[in-house]
């Protein structure tokens, strides 16, 4: 190709022919080689020429901007910015560009129009503005987004940072800072202290900053800021800003780091290391260690003090020195050096110790130390002494009772049985201790009688005072029923939950027989009595009217009427002791003798009965004394039963020729009645028997009526004493006689 070109060319098709001088001596000008980056310059050098020609040739300027034509050139300044070129560099480019143009349009010898040439040049201007601008545009968006992200970080530090002008006024602050200060961003920047924070808190945030003025280096402070949950701790460095004058200071940034919790928790700590040293020295401990030879390096704490050896003494002192003498402790010695970690409990220096040996390795596993900690047990060795001995005591006490001893877990529902639950249940044991849970006890629990069991033990467990009895038939392991007494009592914890029921179970099944045999007898007895009670009544009553009819004729002879006496006195001596025996068996059956209470002056009714007993003793004297009132309400048939009874007895013990004396004395709420009779005293050994029944004292000489009786009187008089709610006291002496007294309450009281 003829590098000259016609002159009938143009410009542009001057430059396009000449494209390849030309780029060849814009790369010269570059530098030497043809390096990657250099080739990707030279094709986007390429495409400007060839986008030059392209402009020369479509001539008006209104054309430049149309379409993609500085598409290529806004290209040249995104890669020379992707590049990290400067744009010193890119002008660069453009201005060798234009030397290489002129070089080759020199060379061709060719008249240039000036209008060309302008427009060339203006093209070539309008292209290195295009890419200038397009690498200026891509620089600041690439700063806006770098401050972005260097915002976002900032933003999300754990830490305040923000700086600050030498007036104060706030230049930069990130989020954590925004939060300190309770205002937004925007109102805090160039704002100062005094108008964001309270006054104490702005006038130190200044004198610091003027302490990191003035000494031109970084310093650092505990700044204090009250916040709405409370005051706040911040760890504060600041370090001047340098200015365009060498050595002064335009500004200043901080740093402010959040401690409070980290304070909080360095006292939690402190706190924890300090309580710690007060549990590890005031503890029953001792904690000691020695190294592979056996010697003693730590020995201290509080239970040192309980030992005979003071811990200065045993330090640096090798442990088969000080258990020279001690095989066991050697033993386990040896076994912690060479490597075994155990548990052990040791009598050391007179005190009992729970040992814990620690070993530890070194690298190669060899052992390098021993380390532990031994706790003083010998006030626990004590006690579980005492444990020991007093379950040995409760053991023989179980055993040496006839009570089953139970112990029901209410949180487990497990119950413990003492060792005789099983034989006195009838348990077979040879396949080894039988199944006595709860729900074995319910389902054993005679059906008639489980409801009332079960419900009553609720209650127990429900109420405050926890106490438990009842009485139930249990099935014995033979299928029999036991009759047995069961009484508990509830174990409660602090907060008032029943935790735990202790009793005891005792068979009463002979009592439950003998108690039925009793009531079997009892009730045929009665039956009995009922039948001689109305079978012999009717017949004495008989022989009395037949006997009474006689005595009345007036023709019988002496001898008929003596013997008509004397089946009347029988007959009335066997009304007695009917009457006697009917009202025994009423009093010891329990049903007690009946009453029938009503208004009585009681004076009246023992003048009415002494008259009684005058007639029938007409050679005795009986005398009568009544003081005050004498009304109240009683059963008159009963007590004039009680009158007619002591008074037979005065008259029958006593001396025959001393009158028989009642007296009467009316007392608030009350009445005693006293009979007394003159003669020899009541026998010491009888007194304490005498009104139990068929007792009785020997009758008088020459009187002869109280030796038929049936020795029932005075068990009857004092029934019916206890009835009307009174008491009855007996004195006899030699001087003063027998005194029978009788205290009966105006009111007795109501009966069931």
């Amino acid at each position: 190709m003829n590098p000259v070109a016609s002159t009938t060319d143009s410009l542009a098709d001057l430059v396009e022919a000449r494209r390849e001088d030309i780029l060849r001596r814009w790369g010269a000008r570059l530098g030497p080689g043809m390096s990657a980056e250099l080739q990707g310059r030279l094709e986007g050098m390429i495409k400007l020429v060839d986008a030059l020609v392209l402009v020369l040739r479509q001539g008006g300027v209104e054309t430049w901007s149309a379409g993609a034509v500085w598409a290529h050139a806004r290209e040249i300044g995104l890669r020379r910015f992707q590049a990290g070129a400067r744009v010193e560099t890119l002008v660069e480019e453009y201005g060798l560009l234009r030397e290489a143009i002129l070089e080759v349009l020199d060379a061709s010898h060719r008249p240039l129009g000036t209008d060309e040439l302008r427009m060339l040049w203006r093209a070539l201007d309008r292209s290195l503005t295009e890419a200038v601008a397009h690498f200026v545009q891509e620089h600041e968006q690439a700063l806006h987004s770098r401050e972005r992200r260097l915002q976002e970080i900032l933003d999300h530090a754990p830490a305040a940072i923000y700086a600050k002008d030498g007036a104060g006024r706030y230049l930069f602050v990130n989020q954590p800072f925004v939060a300190i200060s309770g205002h937004e961003r925007a109102s805090v920047l160039g704002r100062s202290d005094l108008e964001l924070f309270p006054r104490e808190t702005a006038e130190r945030f200044r004198h610091n900053d003027r302490r990191v003025l003035n000494a031109k280096a970084p310093l650092v402070f505990d700044e204090e800021v009250l916040q709405p949950d409370g005051m706040h701790l911040y760890h504060t460095m600041k370090f001047p800003l340098p200015g365009v004058v060498q050595g002064e200071s335009w500004a200043l940034c901080g740093v402010s780091t959040d401690i409070t919790t980290t304070r909080v928790l360095r006292q939690e700590r402190d706190e924890a290391r300090e309580q710690l040293h007060r549990v590890l020295t005031q503890l029953p401990v001792v904690l000691w260690a020695f190294d592979a030879q056996g010697v003693f390096t730590l020995f201290e704490g509080e239970g040192v003090t309980s030992t005979t050896v003071p811990s200065r003494v045993i330090r640096g002192r090798s442990v088969f020195d000080v258990f020279r003498d001690r095989r066991d402790v050697l033993e386990v010695i040896l076994r912690a050096l060479a490597g075994e970690r155990m548990s052990t409990e040791l009598y050391l220096m007179g005190v009992w110790f729970e040992v814990r040996l620690l070993p530890e390795f070194d690298a190669g596993g060899r052992v390098v130390s021993v380390s532990g900690v031994s706790l003083d047990i010998t006030e626990r060795r004590r006690a579980e002494q005492e444990l020991r001995a007093s379950e040995t005591r409760y053991r023989l006490a179980t055993q040496a009772t006839r009570d089953v001893i139970w112990d029901w877990d209410l949180v487990t529902d497990e119950v413990h049985w003492s060792e005789l639950a099983p034989r006195m249940l009838r348990m077979d044991t040879s396949q080894g201790p039988p199944v006595m849970d709860m729900a074995w006890w319910t389902d054993s629990v005679h059906p008639d009688d489980r409801e009332r069991v079960k419900r009553g033990l609720q209650e127990a467990l429900d109420s405050s005072e926890g106490h438990w009895l009842a009485e139930y038939r249990l099935r014995r392991g033979d299928g029999t029923w036991a009759f047995l007494e069961d009484r508990g009592r509830v174990v409660k914890d602090l907060q008032g939950r029943p935790v735990r029921m202790v009793g005891a179970m005792q068979d009463v099944t002979h009592r439950h027989e003998a108690e039925a045999e009793a009531k079997r007898r009892a009730e045929f007895e009665q039956l009995l009595i009922g039948i001689v009670g109305h079978d012999l009544r009717n017949p004495i009553s008989a022989i009395t009217m037949a006997a009474t009819s006689l005595a009345k004729r007036e023709d019988a002879d002496p001898r008929e009427k003596k013997a008509v006496a004397r089946i009347l006195s029988s007959a009335e001596r066997a009304r007695r002791m009917l009457r006697d025996v009917l009202d025994f068996t009423q009093a010891r059956l329990g049903g007690g003798i009946p009453m029938d209470p009503r208004e009585v002056d009681l004076l009246d009714l023992v003048r009415q009965v002494m008259d009684e007993v005058q007639q029938a003793h007409p050679d005795r004297r009986l005398e009568v004394d009544g003081r005050g009132e004498t009304r109240l309400k009683c059963d008159p048939d009963r007590l004039a039963q009680v009158i007619t009874n002591l008074v037979n007895n005065a008259l029958a013990y006593g001396d025959a020729f001393c009158p028989v004396r009642v007296r009467l004395r009316g007392q608030p709420g009350a009445v005693t009645l006293a009979v007394k009779n003159q003669g020899p005293p009541i026998p010491p050994q009888l007194l304490p028997h005498l009104f139990e029944p068929l007792k009785r004292a020997e009758a008088r000489e020459g009187n002869h009526r109280a030796a038929h009786g049936l020795g029932l009187g005075l068990f009857i008089v004092k029934h019916i004493v206890d009835a009307h709610g009174g008491r009855m006291r007996v004195r006899s002496t030699v001087q003063d006689g027998t005194t029978f007294l009788v205290h009966l309450p105006r009111r007795p009281p109501a009966r069931d």
